[in-house]
């Protein structure tokens, strides 16, 4: 896979906010990282409601994930990763694809679930992973079905349970096709804001 970019700016069919996507750089934005870490609503999922020097050792010392930091109207409110499957631990749960890509996301601001700005989010980084890749996978934990709901609204479907070390995982998928039929135009929305050597279509 070619270099990830530094950062994009899309705004998708159908919507009024524009989301911004960029690189985590651990100096500048770890404060925000862990106050979003040790809240209520992300703590049970993430696991990471520890002292800022251990959430800033989390992000300088990740390898094959991308993180990234995500805002609207310039308010950050999403932190994801994204990363190749082969290159993870989830590759020996089943049956991974070459080309699968997988991605985690959480929203910090308790304030924005519910308004629409995470869906676009969901939205914009599947078109991202699914120009690259014929499906995108993701692996919350069984019981978070705020999750699940978000997952299955984007498109995912159900592949079971998976158990990894640290949860009991459902295991869920997007194609390319599915996500196309359902959320037509984010694809090429995604393309025109990256770099030409970016935009895998």
């Amino acid at each position: 896979m070619s270099e990830q970019p530094v950062g994009w700016t899309v705004m998708l069919p159908g919507a009024r906010n524009e989301v911004r996507f960029d690189r985590v750089d651990p100096d500048r934005d770890c404060t925000l990282i862990h106050d979003w870490m040790n809240r209520r609503h992300v703590s049970p999922w993430w696991e990471l409601d520890r002292p800022y020097q251990e959430v800033y050792e989390y992000l300088t010392s990740l390898t094959h994930l991308h993180p990234w930091l995500v805002s609207t109207d310039g308010m950050a409110f999403g932190y994801v990763e994204t990363y190749r499957v082969v290159e993870d631990p989830l590759a020996e749960s089943y049956p991974a694809r070459d080309d699968d890509q997988g991605w985690h996301v959480l929203v910090g601001p308790r304030s924005v679930l519910g308004t629409g700005i995470p869906r676009l989010m969901g939205r914009a980084v599947l078109a991202y992973l699914l120009n690259r890749a014929g499906r995108a996978v993701c692996e919350p934990d069984a019981r978070n079905d705020r999750m699940l709901a978000f997952c299955r609204r984007l498109g995912h479907r159900d592949l079971g349970r998976v158990d990894l070390p640290e949860k009991r995982a459902a295991l869920m998928a997007c194609t390319r096709a599915e996500f196309d039929a359902r959320w037509p135009g984010d694809r090429e929305a995604v393309s025109v804001c990256l770099p030409s050597q970016e935009a895998h279509t």
